[in-house]
């Protein structure tokens, strides 16, 4: 009997255990979908190694982009609202509802934990220190040259949109996800290949989307793509993969950052570069990119200050292993206005541009 009763007792333990790591886990897949979304054992892994540095972030942390509470700031320039326009009428003057809207927080980010030679970078890898002015002294790979297309510009989430209105509030409601291109990251990207082309850098932007109607296996398709136009122009030598972010508090408050420029709002930019820590990610020329990125940033930060978010070093591939200049770039957040994004993207194509002509 009492051998029955242990046993009782040590299998409802067991059923207990079984049910709390059950719900564990699937309380992680719903915070993470991304993290499961590729199919390839080795983007896995790096999404993997996200989620356990956003995991090690604080209990405060905001979704994607290893953003910690307390680093973004409210905006340093006054956002200019329309003067109220008069009415002749002696009606009431009615109030848009906000029922069944959650809020919208204009910030910017602008802390990273190393910094140096006038720019900021956040570090997501325990593994590697970034010495920001040795990077800045290597050379990168790239020589302009007018033999071809030197820039492909992609979209692994091409559908990625912008539901930004302007009022302090959004709708959940409404997807931030459209196939119409004149709505969604190839409309950015186009303003990006337009300032290139206008500098004389032969630049191929290719719109193919690539997450839908599958957005499982949306950066294997990118990664068939871009090997593709590589193949087709051998002279490619800069791949961009155009995104926006997203980033959401705990309560719901999307987070919307700007940065005022000339007096016109524009959707704070974010650069990424991956690394590979023990080889299993199959990226051993990640040094390269790193190299590149830092010269972007701080290019974008001496010709528009306040316009780019610290560049984001972590323990990423991401398809940036297939050229020695590939970056992942993020313009604003789907809490940000197309129209925001827009004017960005004229902003870095305007600097990239100028970084770029340094390079002959």
């Amino acid at each position: 009997m009492k051998n029955s009763g242990t046993k009782r007792i040590f299998e409802s333990i067991c059923c207990f255990a079984r049910a709390f790591v059950g719900l564990a886990l699937t309380a992680a897949i719903i915070a993470s979908p991304f993290w499961i979304s590729e199919a390839t054992p080795s983007e896995l892994l790096e999404k993997a190694i996200s989620f356990y540095h956003n995991a090690k972030s604080s209990s405060s942390a905001i979704s994607t982009g290893g953003i910690v509470a307390g680093e973004v700031v409210t905006p340093t320039e006054a956002v200019v609202t329309t003067a109220p326009t008069t009415t002749t009428t002696t009606a009431a003057p009615t109030t848009a509802s906000t029922e069944g809207l959650l809020p919208v927080k204009e910030v910017q980010y602008q802390k990273g934990n190393v910094s140096g030679s006038g720019i900021n970078v956040k570090n997501g890898n325990a593994h590697h220190t970034i010495d920001i002015a040795a990077q800045l002294s290597k050379q990168p790979d790239f020589k302009l040259s007018s033999d071809g297309y030197k820039v492909l510009i992609i979209h692994t989430h091409t559908t990625e949109s912008y539901t930004g209105n302007n009022t302090g509030y959004y709708d959940p409601k409404v997807s931030p996800r459209t196939t119409d291109k004149s709505q969604n990251m190839v409309r950015v990207g186009d303003v990006v290949a337009e300032q290139l082309e206008a500098a004389g850098i032969k630049t191929l932007h290719v719109t193919t989307v690539h997450d839908y109607p599958a957005y499982n296996g949306s950066y294997d398709r990118a990664k068939q793509t871009i090997e593709e136009y590589l193949k087709k122009y051998p002279t490619i030598q800069m791949v961009l993969d155009i995104h926006r972010d997203a980033m959401t508090k705990n309560d719901g408050t999307k987070l919307k950052p700007t940065a005022v420029i000339n007096g016109k709002k524009a959707a704070q930019i974010m650069i990424i570069s991956g690394c590979n820590d023990d080889g299993s990610l199959y990226f051993p020329d990640w040094e390269y990119n790193l190299r590149m990125a830092v010269r972007l940033q701080k290019q974008l930060c001496t010709d528009w200050p306040g316009l780019a978010r610290p560049l984001y070093f972590a323990p990423f591939r991401y398809n940036m292993h297939l050229t020695h200049n590939s970056l992942l770039i993020e313009f604003g957040t789907d809490a940000n206005c197309l129209d925001e994004a827009i004017y960005s993207g004229e902003l870095f194509g305007k600097s990239l541009s100028k970084l770029l002509g340094t390079m002959k």
